[in-house]
């Protein structure tokens, strides 16, 4: 989560900064196509985890074709999971499959990553793997489709891991495919994961080199968006703040930012056992919200929902309430 003033929306990436509230990089690095971070885990030696994702008309447009193509990489984050066979091993994830709401099947094409990719996207040894899948999305006056992703940890290995939701061929980032990024691919055509200028957006299918099939399922894709985000901002307004160092003389302050569209956005005071307060953004992603202080250090922890199924959580630095004759609210 981001805590800057500003807020880009023409490029989804991961922030990194001293308010970063987790750490959310999957096999895209936090590159643009990336929409999406779900975290699950794999308790016992051959159990399959499922985690439900929603495509709702007002988060995903299909492309003119009445189709959507999604990705979903997986990778491990606990380097110190481990099994009575193989201790100290993190858990390898493996995609199984994608069902829809009625048990479906959902057909995929799949990817095993390699050592090379792996380095070239700061992954180390850990195995990951990809696949892409397309559906029908919803239209504007239909119900949404819940899905479910279903993922095993290969050798009986267990831990937690990162499904990354992406969507194919967004090599800039928008949250569109464009034919701008079909340029950009047929551009890297040739370039494998061993090259320095390798860019594993536009590897498409996640098989280590860009090459006419990733140009072909870009072009498939055109038109296709989606309006989630993998990040989050808090921004004191500068009017709580008139010192500029996170010290309030008001009693109730003022945050904004942007998330997701739609999303609830809940603020939690560590400092007391007071009713968290929570606000839901507009059609745009903004949200303005009013929050209360007790006096002296208030650290809060703040969460994220959206319709697609994403949380996004964690502490933001912390804001003093030190009290003043002033009035009691800002601007007051």
């Amino acid at each position: 989560m981001k805590t800057s003033k500003d807020m880009p929306r023409t490029r989804r990436s991961r922030c990194l900064t001293p308010e970063v509230l987790e750490d959310r990089m999957v096999l895209s690095s936090g590159q643009g196509s990336t929409f999406a971070i779900m975290p699950a885990s794999i308790t016992t030696a051959g159990q399959v985890t499922s985690t439900p994702f929603t495509i709702s008309p007002s988060l995903f447009h299909a492309n003119s074709h009445g189709k959507l193509m999604l990705g979903v990489d997986v990778t491990a984050i606990n380097q110190q999971a481990s099994t009575s066979n193989v201790p100290n091993n993190p858990v390898a994830p493996e995609i199984l499959s994608i069902t829809s709401s009625n048990g479906r099947q959902i057909p995929v094409e799949r990817s095993h990553y390699y050592a090379k990719i792996a380095k070239a996207n700061h992954l180390g040894n850990t195995p990951t793997s990809a696949v892409l899948f397309t559906i029908r999305p919803p239209a504007a006056s239909q119900a949404s489709q819940t899905y479910t992703v279903q993922v095993k940890g290969l050798n009986h290995t267990t831990g937690e891991y990162l499904l990354g939701f992406y969507l194919p061929g967004d090599v800039a980032g928008t949250g569109t495919v464009t034919k701008a990024d079909v340029t950009t691919v047929k551009s890297l055509i040739g370039d494998a994961a061993t090259n320095s200028n390798y860019n594993f957006d536009a590897d498409i299918n996640r098989n280590g080199i860009i090459n006419r099939q990733d140009v072909r399922l870009t072009q498939q894709n055109i038109g296709a968006s989606t309006e989630v985000s993998p990040v989050a901002s808090v921004n004191l307004d500068p009017a709580s703040d008139p010192a500029n160092n996170r010290t309030s003389p008001y009693s109730t302050v003022h945050f904004a930012g942007m998330v997701t569209p739609g999303a609830t956005v809940t603020f939690a005071n560590q400092a007391n056992n007071n009713a968290p307060t929570t606000t839901t953004a507009d059609a745009t992603g903004a949200y303005s919200i009013m929050v209360p202080l007790v006096p002296g250090s208030n650290t809060f922890t703040v969460t994220t929902k959206d319709g697609f199924g994403q949380s996004i959580s964690g502490a933001i630095s912390p804001v003093v309430y030190s009290p003043t004759s002033a009035s009691n609210t800002p601007g007051g």
